[in-house]
């Protein structure tokens, strides 16, 4: 099994290129583009205790030097009217780590992380409807889906719709 920590400023690069992977590898699963500078400053700029954190799964036993396989994203929303919501977002494992249980630890961690900041009661993300391993998953681990937003993201003239879930905060 990898080691699953938070990631600190010295993995960006690391998550910048498993992001930049996860565009190409799925990219019906991601509003950002690998062709969207953008996309790898909002990706470095992630990293931001208390309010944001990103959770990564490393392919060796101390999670220092080993590659980053999967990471999953948490943001702790600070408007008042939404204090309360934590997303996570940007969930990604990279094939050869696929089906090993690497997905649920990541995620299972980014729930933690996501219950542990203050004030938070419902932990929120959205996935994609072609993604249905992923909210399998998230079914397995308590998230409940509640709506389904339609045509959410194109890809080369294609529709996906994505699948907005929740979690209650105990």
């Amino acid at each position: 099994m990898p080691t699953v920590r938070l990631l600190t400023p010295a993995d960006l690069d690391s998550l910048v290129a498993l992001r930049a992977e996860a565009l190409l590898d799925s990219p019906w699963a991601f509003t950002g583009s690998p062709d969207e500078p953008r996309d790898a400053e909002i990706v470095r700029t992630s990293i931001n205790p208390p309010h944001n954190a990103v959770v990564g799964a490393f392919d060796d036993e101390s999670g220092a030097a080993g590659a980053l396989l999967a990471s999953a994203g948490i943001v702790h929303d600070q408007r008042a009217k939404r204090a309360h919501v934590a997303l996570i977002w940007g969930v990604y494992v990279t094939p050869r780590a696929r089906g090993r249980g690497t997905g649920r630890a990541v995620v299972s961690r980014a729930v933690e992380v996501a219950r542990a900041m203050k004030g938070v009661t419902t932990i929120q993300l959205a996935c994609s409807e072609n993604s249905t391993a992923a909210a399998a998953l998230y079914r397995s681990l308590g998230f409940v889906h509640w709506g389904t937003e339609p045509d959410a993201i194109r890809v080369g003239g294609k529709s996906y719709n994505e699948l907005h879930m929740s979690l209650p905060n105990p």
